[in-house]
């Protein structure tokens, strides 16, 4: 990232996404940065929409901590479970820094069931957010950057959980998870 001219993100760390854009030869580190400087550089669909930047740069620390704030025990050990080899020691040493942890210990099956409670438990919160929204979109009928956030978690969980977890995931709050990332898949013409 440095010999690309990425900058550094809160902690000094080089992180992903980075963007470099073709068009203007601009390096952007960082999800909402990256957001805003396309909404900057190509105003024509904003996904920050004007007036709500507060809200929006708000929104991704707060639906971390109250959507998985309290299991991020199990959600990184399910990550480990996937990762090559290679990637392991240092998934180990920086997740270990990032939770203050002088070592590594993974959740133990006896704990699995009430973390996936607690899961559910922050699931069930966010999904009030998008009811009160009176829209498929958390800010209603305005896609936004936090839709994407939602999408983004989501894709993550599809790729760490279980046949029967995810079946269990998906079917929480009416199917809401699921549809977001569909919804933002339609919207964004991907395949997440």
């Amino acid at each position: 990232m440095k010999t690309l001219g990425a900058s550094t993100t809160e902690g000094g760390r080089y992180t992903l996404p980075v963007i470099k854009d073709p068009n203007t030869g601009s390096i952007v580190a960082e999800s909402l940065a990256i957001a805003e400087y396309l909404d900057k550089t190509y105003p024509e669909k904003p996904i920050v929409p004007r007036g709500v930047n507060a809200l929006i740069g708000l929104f991704e620390p707060t639906y971390c901590s109250i959507a998985y704030g309290k299991v991020v025990k199990l959600l990184l050990t399910k990550t480990l479970e996937i990762m090559n080899d290679s990637s392991r020691e240092y998934f180990i040493r920086t997740r270990s820094e990032l939770l203050g942890e002088t070592r590594w210990e993974t959740v133990s099956e006896e704990n699995v069931q009430q973390q996936w409670e607690e899961f559910k438990k922050g699931l069930d919160e966010i999904d009030k957010w998008y009811q009160k929204s009176g829209g498929k979109w958390i800010l209603g009928d305005t896609f936004s950057f936090a839709d994407m956030v939602v999408a983004c978690r989501t894709m993550w969980w599809n790729k760490i959980f279980d046949e029967e977890q995810l079946r269990e995931l998906h079917s929480w709050n009416g199917g809401r998870w699921a549809r977001v990332l569909a919804d933002v898949n339609a919207e964004c013409g991907t395949n997440l």
